[in-house]
Order: C-alpha cells, then sequence, then structure tokens
C-alpha cells in the first residue's frame, strides 16, 4: 500500500487497527457476549451499528468510510472462522463488479490487467475510487441493482466519461464503442508524436503546459504525457487520510518525492484547501449554512497558524535547489497575502535557526478563484510571484451557480460573457504588473475552450496529464494571431448563445472542431 498510494501509506490500515483497539468497540462486543452471543455473531452486530453510523453521517467523506468499518468486520469474522480470503484472479482485459470495493481488496489485485471497475456502492471519494482514478482505470459507482444484473463471464462496457455502464451489450453499442476505442487509440498514437515538442503556435508563441496532480501515482502520468512540470499540486488528500495531522517530516517526504522526480521541472504546491466538503477528521467540521462560503482554504490556514507553518516549513525543506513555487488558494484580498507571506518569512528564519539555507528561488502565488480577486487583481499581482486561475470555483461563484446542483447544472457556463470578462481582467493586471498568469481549472483541459485561452494571453496551462497531448496539438495547430483575434471578439459578445456560436463557427473555420469534438 505504501508503494501504491504513498500519501496514506499504512494509514488505511492504521484506522482498521484504532478500530479493533477501540475500547467502546470492544466493549460492545462484550455486553453482547455476556449476553450469550457467539463471538461471531457479537462482532457482525457491533460492526453493523458502526457502519449504521457512519452511513448516517452528513459528511460525504465521513460517510464512505463506513466501507472501511466493514472491511475490518470482515476480516476479524474471517480470522475468527478460519476462511481465508482468497481473490480471484484476474484475467486480461477484465472489468471488476463489486458491490462495494475496499482499498485492500484493490490493492491485492493486479490492477495492470484491470479495463474498469463497476461498484453498486460507494461514492467517488472512497479511497479505492480515487486509487483508480490515479492509475487511469475508467472507474463508475452508485450504480443500482449491478450485483442482480451481471455475472462472471459477461461482457461489460464501461464509460468512465459519461458514467454509462452497458452490461451484456449489443452488437451495435459493442461495435460502436469499439470503433470509438480504436480511433481513440490511434489518435493517442498520434499525438504521442507531440510529447516532448513545445506548445508552440504556427507563429512562435510558446505556452507552458503543466500537470495538476493530487497523487504520487500520478506522476508517471506526467511524464508519458510530456508535462513541463506540475502546475497544482493538491496536497490535501494525505491530510484527509490521516487520523492525526500528518507531522512536518511526513510531509516532508511527500513534497521531496514530488520535487525529486520532475528534476528541473518547476513544481506548483498548493498549501492546504480544506474546508467547505473537505474536512479531516482530526479536524471539526463546523456546522455552517453555507460552507462554500464559510471557513476554508486559505482562512483556515490563517487562523490555524501552526498547521500552516508546518506545511511551509515541510514544502521549504523538502525544495532543495529546485524550481518551486508555492500557492495560496481562494485569496479574497490583499491583507490575506500579506498575512500568509509574514508567517512564511517566520517560517524562514525558524529554519534558518535550525541550520537549514532556504531556496531563495522560491516563488509565492495566489489561486484566482473569487470575484472579489478578479476586482483587486491589480493590487494582488503586486504582492505574488505568480497568479493561477481555479475556474472551477471562479465560474460557480461568479454565477452564482453550483454544477452539482441538477436545478441549476445548466447554468454553469464557462463561456458566460461576465466569466470571459473576468479572465480578461485577470490575465491583463498580470501582464500590467509584469506576473506569470496560469490557469489550473478544468476549462485549462477541455479543448473546445484552448483557443479561447491561448488568445486572452495566459501564460501557462495546467491540467489533468491525459488532456495535455490534445490541448497541446490545439495550440501547434494555430497561429496566435488567429487566437487573439478570435479573443478579442469573443469578449464583446453579450449572451452565452452569441459566444458559442461565434467559437464553433471560428473552430470550424480554422480546422480544429473535429479534434476538439472528439476530446469534449
Amino acid at each position: 500500500m505504501r508503494e501504491l498510494v504513498p500519501e496514506v501509506g499504512g494509514a488505511i490500515f492504521e484506522a482498521l487497527r484504532m478500530i479493533l483497539e477501540d475500547v467502546s468497540f470492544s466493549d460492545r462486543v462484550a455486553e453482547e457476549l455476556a449476553k450469550g452471543m457467539t463471538a461471531e455473531a457479537a462482532i457482525k452486530l457491533v460492526v453493523e451499528e458502526y457502519v449504521l453510523r457512519f452511513e448516517s453521517m452528513s459528511d460525504d467523506y465521513l460517510r464512505e468510510r463506513a466501507v472501511d468499518v466493514r472491511d475490518a468486520g470482515q476480516r476479524i469474522l474471517r480470522h475468527l472462522l478460519g476462511v481465508d480470503h482468497e481473490i480471484a484472479e484476474v484475467r486480461d482485459q477484465a472489468v471488476l463488479v463489486a458491490s462495494e470495493l475496499t482499498l485492500s481488496d484493490l490493492a491485492a489485485v493486479d490492477h495492470s490487467k484491470l479495463e474498469g471497475i463497476v461498484t453498486s456502492g460507494g461514492g467517488v471519494t472512497s479511497h479505492a475510487a480515487i486509487l483508480a482514478k490515479s492509475m487511469g482505470i475508467p472507474t463508475v459507482v452508485g450504480v443500482e441493482g449491478l450485483i442482480d444484473s451481471c455475472g462472471e463471464g459477461d461482457e461489460v462496457v464501461v464509460d468512465g466519461n459519461s458514467g454509462t455502464v452497458y452490461i451484456r451489450p449489443s452488437e451495435e453499442v459493442i461495435g460502436e464503442y469499439r470503433r470509438l476505442d480504436l480511433d481513440f487509440r490511434a489518435f493517442q498514437r498520434e499525438l504521442e508524436d507531440l510529447r516532448d515538442l513545445p506548445a508552440e503556435t504556427t507563429d512562435g508563441h510558446r505556452v507552458a503546459m503543466l500537470a495538476n496532480i493530487g497523487f504520487l501515482g500520478e506522476l508517471s502520468l506526467v511524464d508519458h504525457y510530456g508535462a513541463e512540470g506540475i502546475g497544482l499540486y493538491r496536497t490535501e488528500f494525505p491530510f484527509l487520510s490521516y487520523r492525526d495531522f500528518p507531522s512536518e517530516e511526513e510531509q516532508q517526504k511527500l513534497y521531496r518525492r514530488v520535487i525529486e522526480e520532475m528534476g528541473d521541472r518547476p513544481v506548483t504546491i498548493r498549501t492546504l484547501d480544506l474546508g467547505a466538503d473537505k474536512y479531516p477528521s482530526f479536524m471539526t467540521a463546523l456546522e455552517e449554512n453555507n460552507p462554500f462560503l464559510g471557513w476554508r482554504s486559505i482562512r483556515v490556514s490563517l487562523e490555524v497558524e501552526n498547521i500552516f507553518a508546518e506545511q511551509l516549513r515541510a514544502i521549504v525543506s523538502s525544495a532543495g535547489d529546485a524550481p518551486l513555487r508555492i500557492m495560496f488558494p481562494m485569496i479574497t484580498s490583499v491583507e490575506e497575502i500579506r498575512r500568509a507571506r509574514e508567517i512564511y518569512a517566520d517560517c524562514l528564519s525558524d529554519l534558518a535557526s535550525r541550520g537549514i539555507v532556504p531556496n531563495s528561488a522560491i516563488e509565492l502565488g495566489a489561486m484566482i478563484e473569487v470575484p472579489a480577486a478578479v476586482l483587486r487583481a491589480p493590487q494582488i499581482m503586486r504582492e505574488v510571484d505568480f497568479v493561477s486561475v481555479g475556474t472551477n470555483d471562479l465560474i460557480q461563484y461568479t454565477l452564482c451557480v453550483d454544477r452539482d446542483n441538477g436545478k441549476v447544472a445548466s447554468m454553469y457556463q464557462p463561456l458566460h460573457p461576465a466569466v470571459l470578462q473576468s479572465l480578461e481582467m485577470i490575465v491583463t493586471a498580470a501582464h500590467d504588473a509584469g506576473r506569470r498568469v496560469g490557469m489550473c481549472g478544468e476549462m485549462a483541459g477541455n479543448p473546445v475552450y484552448t483557443v479561447v485561452l491561448l488568445g486572452l494571453g495566459f501564460d501557462e496551462l495546467s491540467m489533468g496529464a491525459l488532456y495535455l497531448p490534445v490541448v497541446k496539438k490545439i495550440i501547434r495547430g494555430v497561429s496566435f494571431s488567429d487566437a487573439r483575434r478570435v479573443a478579442d471578439e469573443i469578449v464583446r459578445y453579450d449572451t452565452v448563445e452569441g459566444v458559442k456560436g461565434y467559437l464553433y463557427a471560428q473552430l470550424r473555420e480554422l480546422g480544429l472542431i473535429e479534434l476538439v469534438e472528439t476530446f469534449s
């Protein structure tokens, strides 16, 4: 497990051990034994009580830990009953189907043979789902009636893009997906030729192509798809998985592995983006009417300074001479940046007193992802070395739309004129101040928007590694002057329909529409 998921290592099994050693857990088992229950029955009853408690929690992450509790119970029962837990040998090109999938189950399987994973239970934040995603295995969770619908030997199509699963599909469906698969593989082979080429327009304008990661296991994909560095390393996952706050030494080991793997390529580490829907077990989740507008991200870090300082010291002490960047999330004011820099300066002094000479070339930056930061962009630029736009939150906050809310999800429009105007304002403010401006939100990895982002003047685009080749191909297939022309015109439209109509017409004219539609 330490090899597969270094971020959590044995922490998952440590959590299971805690359950076994929990006094209240063993006392409840003892109560049932005293009533005359067998050990097996008592364990089963008490584990089910704990599972129900977790499943009734409002927090998605904690609710899905019920799977881990059930896993612990099943392990105890197998030992009590003397039953060996055998994992069936996985055949090539297999789809793993289960009611629930624990991380330990997935670790026992030869995942190199898996073409897909489908479960009837669990959620997207289950440890197994997160690990499967980091390994590039198409995974669909929460499929109702799954177990009753299929059996060993059935042919299954797993469409990880749409979240659709076809069980015993018709020949027409199989034929269509085989055609799509062949086309996609052929296209991927074509894109592989771009791996070591720069993202340079036909008239010589360069854009840096970086990758977003959340797991060390994704570093192999970063290399495979030719990223020039890490534009966003999300550091939350270890904190969400550990039972205690990861020590400075534990964090340092994680950061050092990323930095050493990347060599002389830049690494951008985002400080903790906790709060809202991401609370680790060692922090008490606040009861907030609207947690996404509450105590989260940089606000948590600035209030819980000891945690923030430990992370900053761990990052700096792991840097060596590498080109490292530290990025603060959800900045809304100059005051937040200045306070973060003060704490950073104190950390440098602290490290110096220990005999650790900090890397003087470390850059400090801010994520621009709320309207307040857009409006104050010129002032924020004076306080940082670079900025990166987090479009996921920026779009939601600008349009007041929760994209996970089915009632209003259709209103989540990256091409809304207000969003485009915000992006233009950010780029202008950055370049006026001589600062580098990038984008690390999902918009950066969607080829539909590549020409627009190129034309607006973004210096860097950071995305999931899988999307790097197609975005690079689009950049290499267009001139910067054409992209500038498209961007200059597109910001003048008053409606989303007008923007889309103009953009798609231009993509056709530039000969990019087929490429865009293949990946969008």
